[in-house]
């Protein structure tokens, strides 16, 4: 399990992107503080239009002509092994119906495991191998895609490790969850979610009963929403949003706004 200082960074983390309001700032912002939480050391998000063509990129620690070329690269092996952007529309395709069903019904997308690539493991003798992996010294690479109100990718981030220490079952467990968490915010900014219906029994979870009131919470937490627009949706104070999270942290037995996420992922809430 994570550490209490990698809880720590990925709840100050979660703070600070669910600040952001717009598309691109929330991109940005997401991948230069990300590191605090998951280190890697170059990073990459691409920013796609409703076809899947990709009209912006925010680049960190790559240059502009090494992400061109890494995209003309993947673009020309032909089983398309290494096309993040490809796998991530095919992966999209595959959510679309589930995705729309979670949308409906008001609760939480559970997302699958995040992905590393070992580079050290693939074939040696492609052009691709040559030319990128290789003249950049990429030792691990993962990553994640966001996707918009459809279930269409609307945005990829990619991390690469040069240095020869893979990315931990820790750190995937973080990048899991925060990746989930970034994904709710992010289908904000595209649509308008419907709100999360409020439970006519209270929630009860390994012996916990949550009331009505802090159920609906749980779920507009779960959907990415501050305290600020809790209090101005339901109609109370941001105090009173304070105190009934207060309420849900001594329930749950936790202490962060991570590990209450990370407690919800895993309860009849995220169902």
């Amino acid at each position: 399990m994570p550490s209490q200082v990698q809880w720590a960074r990925l709840s100050d983390f979660l703070l600070r992107v669910g600040a952001c309001d717009e598309t691109i700032p929330f991109c940005v912002t997401a991948l230069e503080r990300l590191g605090r939480v998951v280190p890697f050391d170059q990073g990459r998000v691409y920013l796609m239009d409703d076809r899947g063509f990709v009209y912006g990129e925010y680049l960190l620690g790559v240059g502009r002509d090494t992400a061109k070329e890494y995209r003309e690269f993947y673009g020309g092996v032909s089983d398309n092994r290494y096309s993040a952007t490809r796998r991530a529309k095919f992966e999209a395709r595959k959510l679309q119906m589930r995705f729309r069903c979670d949308l409906d019904s008001g609760t939480h997308a559970r997302r699958r495991p995040i992905d590393v690539i070992d580079w050290g493991g693939e074939p040696r003798n492609t052009r691709f191998y040559r030319e990128y992996v290789a003249t950049l010294g990429l030792t691990y690479t993962t990553g994640f895609q966001l996707f918009g109100s459809t279930g269409a990718t609307r945005a990829l981030f990619c991390l690469d490790r040069t240095r020869p220490i893979a990315f931990s079952g820790e750190e995937r467990v973080l990048l899991s969850l925060a990746a989930s968490h970034m994904d709710n915010i992010f289908r904000k900014l595209h649509a308008s979610i419907p709100a999360a219906p409020v439970a006519s029994e209270p929630f009860s979870a390994d012996g916990v009963v949550l009331t009505n009131r802090e159920r609906q919470l749980c779920a507009m937490i779960m959907h990415g929403d501050t305290p600020q627009q809790i209090a101005k949706a339901l109609g109370i104070s941001r105090r009173t949003v304070y105190k009934h999270v207060s309420n849900i942290h001594a329930k749950l037995g936790v202490s962060s706004q991570a590990e209450l996420i990370a407690r919800l992922n895993s309860s009849v809430v995220a169902q």
